[in-house]
């Protein structure tokens, strides 16, 4: 796979809209790795700007590492009017790849624990997880043609990342930084499975699914579920134990149960597998000690070079 994210991305110039997000430095890092020429603009930039970036440099793919903050207000008709500009200008300077990435819990609730594919009925369990769904929706018709020109778009959804402020995955930033700071872990619903998404799998994944779309091999398939494999669910108990016993913390854990959020779906891998190539790599335990590196290299104000060096050893152990 590594053969063939390479010849897919190197010499690439692609525009990343996103902030200063885990995915977004993951997918920067990675490509500048793989050779390619990552440019970066935030996704409040104005169309102007962003026609720019689009025309000046010969732009071969352009991603939105969090396709669902592209605008500041969350309301449908907000959400819809970014993603249509960005596909209008995608369409205008003849971009040949748009990769839209999300979180959002666009899946409806079921009465029991679920994996969630491609084909389930969307709608959310949210508010916001039904405006995305709308948004999702009316990308993909405009990646089939439906809304004018053809626009070659991927969506790909994928669980709340290791690094982010979710609700469901918050708790593992701040375990980092209990044992950092030699305290007492705590741990939020101990007895809940977590699901422990590393933002490097999630960029490996969408970069190999834009690898196999650039040459043509998807042309039927646009929308892709990412997931950690097996060994990246745990419960947050034995997640925590095994997590401060193999980084040498001597503190016991503080167990806590706040109300939780209600817990979106499994998300099922098997396309991206299948049509992509593409299996995670970290287990929960490897995602936890790369994102303790990463808060211990913050506090030295070493991020971005630990994020390149992550990087480059995740590559290092691909096929």
């Amino acid at each position: 796979m590594l053969d063939q994210l390479v010849q897919a991305w190197r010499a690439r110039h692609v525009l990343l809209i996103g902030g200063t997000g885990a995915l977004c430095a993951c997918m920067q890092a990675m490509l500048t790795e793989l050779g390619a020429k990552p440019a970066r603009i935030p996704p409040s930039a104005s169309s102007e700007t962003l026609c720019r970036a689009m025309t000046a440099g010969r732009i071969s793919a352009a991603i939105a590492p969090c396709a669902h903050a592209l605008s500041p207000q969350q309301d449908a008709a907000h959400q819809l009017a970014a993603v249509d500009a960005l596909i209008t200008e995608v369409r205008e300077a003849g971009v040949p790849l748009l990769i839209l990435c999300s979180d959002a819990p666009v899946y409806r609730a079921q009465s029991r624990p679920w994996q969630a594919g491609e084909d389930d009925a969307l709608g959310g369990q949210t508010g916001p997880g039904l405006i995305q769904s709308l948004v999702q929706l009316y990308a993909e018709g405009a990646a089939r043609g439906l809304l004018g020109d053809p626009v070659n778009a991927l969506i790909v959804r994928h669980p709340p990342l290791l690094g982010t402020d979710a609700p469901a995955v918050a708790q593992y930033a701040r375990w980092c930084r209990f044992l950092l700071a030699g305290d007492v872990v705590v741990v939020e619903q101990p007895d809940r499975q977590g699901v422990f998404a590393h933002p490097l799998d999630i960029a490996c994944g969408a970069l190999a699914l834009g690898a196999r779309s650039l040459g043509g091999d998807l042309a039927q398939s646009r929308v892709f579920n990412l997931a950690p494999g097996p060994e990246g669910l745990m419960s947050n108990r034995s997640a925590a134990l095994r997590f401060i016993r193999r980084e040498g913390g001597t503190r016991p854990i503080a167990e806590r149960e706040p109300p939780a959020p209600d817990a979106p779906p499994l998300l099922c891998g098997a396309r991206a597998r299948l049509l992509g190539g593409f299996r995670p790599l970290l287990s929960a335990d490897e995602a936890l000690s790369l994102l303790l590196s990463l808060e211990r290299s913050r506090a030295a104000g070493t991020e971005e070079a630990e994020m390149q060096r992550q990087a480059h050893d995740y590559l290092l152990r691909l096929p």
